[in-house]
């Protein structure tokens, strides 16, 4: 979280209008990163009006789609303005600078659609952090859906929204009373089910050959998958480690696996 600055009438006013620009596309480029954080964010968004109080009228201009946001504008109503925003008053900056996209929805990215669309199929997970990770990064490789059983906490828990960033808006996810009904589901639908586990038997997952849409099983962040939902899956896969600890964050684990399950990474 950048520290939220606060200017002095005064001060901003003996800017000139390129440093007025400059100090609200700080403040737009920190609102965008920390749309989660409520408190955080309405702060921001207050700030940002002031400044444009304070602005020249020239720089009040360039950010006039901004004076019909406040606190309590929806996350989609921020997003559509204060990204466009950005990225026109950004050309003002940097010269002959790679550009850097820095803006969820604005860059080549976002026109990227996975190979093979993944199911994530969450396993009594605890925490709700955790959840919220595997959400933002079950986005970022266009996952089909994820299948949230058991314990798992659900939109709208709190700590799950916080890392989730808001792509729980953006994914189709469903709740299941227990992941032994979520996988037989799966494979009536011949979706094949791969559980991801340090299991001895497991084949290292960089040997798996990607040809198809799959479903991932990630497990308990203590106990790990249920050995009857282990034998349910048509295979279980482990990640490599070199290192004293036998296994990946959860979180991190499933970032691994989503872009190798996904094809989006090559051999």
């Amino acid at each position: 979280m950048v520290k939220l600055h606060h200017y002095s009438e005064e001060k901003f006013r003996g800017f000139a209008e390129d440093r007025q620009v400059k100090a609200l596309l700080q403040l737009l480029c920190a609102l965008e990163s920390n749309l989660a954080d409520d408190e955080y964010s309405t702060a921001l968004v207050a700030e940002i009006h002031r400044c444009l109080q304070w602005s020249a009228s020239a720089v009040q201009n360039r950010f006039a789609s901004f004076s019909s946001l406040n606190a309590d504008s929806s996350l989609h109503d921020i997003m559509r303005q204060i990204v466009p925003l950005i990225r026109s008053s950004q050309n003002s900056f940097g010269g002959n600078d790679p550009e850097i996209l820095r803006f969820d929805g604005s860059g080549r990215q976002a026109e990227t659609v996975a190979p093979h669309p993944l199911t994530v199929v969450l396993d009594n997970l605890r925490s709700a952090y955790n959840v919220g990770s595997i959400f933002r990064t079950a986005e970022c490789v266009s996952a089909k859906s994820i299948l949230l059983c058991g314990i798992t906490p659900a939109p709208p828990h709190p700590g799950l929204l916080k890392t989730a960033m808001g792509t729980e808006q953006r994914l189709s996810w469903q709740q299941y009373s227990s992941t032994e009904h979520a996988v037989d589901l799966l494979k009536k639908q011949g979706i094949p089910v791969i559980a991801l586990e340090t299991a001895t038997h497991a084949k290292p997952l960089f040997d798996y050959e990607v040809t198809r849409p799959v479903a991932v099983i990630m497990g308990n962040e203590a106990l790990g998958i249920e050995e009857k939902i282990l034998a349910l899956a048509d295979e279980v896969l482990t990640i490599p480690v070199c290192g004293w600890k036998n296994s990946l964050n959860v979180s991190n684990a499933f970032a691994v696996a989503a872009y190798r399950l996904s094809g989006l990474s090559s051999n």
